[in-house]
């Protein structure tokens, strides 16, 4: 018997391998909220603690009908490109956002009083959570920029939860703005 063992271990290694896998596969499809009951913060910075970053967030109070947020890195998200078209939130930087200001949506000013904005076209796209002169980031304890140049909270235009009647993604955007 334990010769067999011996002789099979790739197999039985094999097959341990596949079971956490299906087991893990299960267990984020009995766990994933829709995507209209979750925000989704994409960052184009290494996100140093994301389940820090969510519990924070979430920790200032939900809008109703969100379950979660959901924080991850921009690269890890462009390998499913449907996932970067679920986002609501981007965190980028300023090189990034010349190139897709299109795929966001205008703001109002007003939802973010005091702010700086990434304007184009004489609108306002994004708010600015870092510049290289202040060093200041909100949210630095949960993610490290290390950029070399500003970078802006950006709203996907064809987000479930920009405007009327679900304004979910501002709610999480000023939460953001205000982690110290």
């Amino acid at each position: 018997m334990i010769k067999k063992i011996l002789r099979n271990w790739h197999r039985y290694l094999l097959w341990a391998l596949v079971s956490v896998i299906f087991w893990g596969w299960i267990l984020s499809l009995a766990t994933n909220a829709p995507d209209a009951r979750k925000v989704r913060l994409y960052a184009a910075a290494p996100v140093l603690n994301s389940d820090g970053l969510e519990r924070a967030l979430e920790a200032e109070g939900l809008p109703d009908g969100i379950e979660y947020v959901q924080a991850s890195l921009f690269g890890y998200a462009l390998i499913d490109e449907d996932q970067v078209l679920k986002g609501d939130l981007y965190l980028l930087p300023e090189s990034m956002a010349e190139e897709s200001v299109a795929f966001f949506a205008p703001i109002d000013p007003a939802d973010f009083p005091g702010a700086s904005f990434y304007e184009s076209d004489g609108k306002a796209y994004g708010v600015l959570v870092y510049d290289e002169k202040t060093g200041f980031t909100p949210g630095s304890a949960y993610i490290n920029c290390f950029l070399e140049e500003r970078s802006y909270l950006f709203f996907n235009a064809g987000s479930l939860h920009i405007g009327k009647p679900d304004d979910a993604a501002i709610v999480i955007a000023r939460h953001f703005l205000n982690l110290q």
